[in-house]
């Protein structure tokens, strides 16, 4: 009886962090694309490098919880209008660590008729990544659909500007599947130096984060 009562006793103790879990992943990864870095980069994909590396941060304070992805990302332009992007970092939510990754696709629209002032570009990425929260596992994966806009003149010189809207879906896997669908925006400053692009920048979805970064190009545009 007391090796049943005990075994109950464990068995609820992981049913209730787990469920803590899955609510607290699903309400929190809600606010932002937290499995990648903010864009940090104008829609003119013709104004990039064919290849490029950097390294970025992005942190926060959700839900009582502190938030903070370092990650290193590669960008190769296909083409004039078409760069591909990956990126690996490690993150942690509070006391859990992960170790997210992803893929996406920007697209210049550089025949749109909508502003003869704005640089337009679509983007489609994908994330995913494992965290581990009080003995219990996740699977998180991050879909968005987002669009570019930046200036044709840059603000000074060497100095541009970006804002990005977008849908974000986010799903969680647990002993069950919870997913949540929003509506994000963000904006930042790129720069360009002798070596590639700096930028800063935030996030928007219910609540803030920020990002910074270095953009080096490995050959030159």
């Amino acid at each position: 009886m007391r090796l049943t009562a005990t075994v109950n006793c464990q068995l609820s103790k992981w049913l209730c962090q787990c469920l803590v879990l899955l609510v607290w992943l699903a309400s929190t990864n809600a606010h932002a694309e937290y499995l990648g870095l903010i864009n940090g980069r104008t829609a003119n994909t013709m104004q990039s490098t064919d290849l490029a590396a950097e390294l970025g941060l992005v942190t926060g304070d959700l839900d009582r919880f502190d938030y903070q992805n370092i990650a290193a990302r590669v960008s190769y332009r296909l083409n004039d209008e078409t760069t591909l992007i990956g990126n690996i970092g490690t993150s942690e939510f509070g006391e859990s660590d992960g170790t997210p990754y992803g893929l996406g696709l920007i697209y210049q629209l550089s025949r749109q008729r909508m502003s003869d002032k704005l640089h337009l570009a679509g983007k489609l990425s994908y994330h995913e990544g494992g965290y581990e929260f009080r003995n219990a596992n996740a699977d998180l994966a991050s879909l968005a659909i987002e669009l570019l806009f930046s200036g044709k003149q840059p603000l000074a010189d060497n100095l541009d500007w970006y804002t990005n809207v977008g849908y974000h879906r986010i799903s969680v896997e647990l002993a069950s599947s919870d997913s949540t669908n929003e509506l994000g925006i963000g904006a930042g400053l790129v720069m360009s130096t002798g070596l590639g692009e700096a930028y800063v920048g935030f996030d928007h979805i219910q609540e803030f984060v920020i990002g910074i970064g270095f953009r080096y190009f490995v050959q030159r545009p």
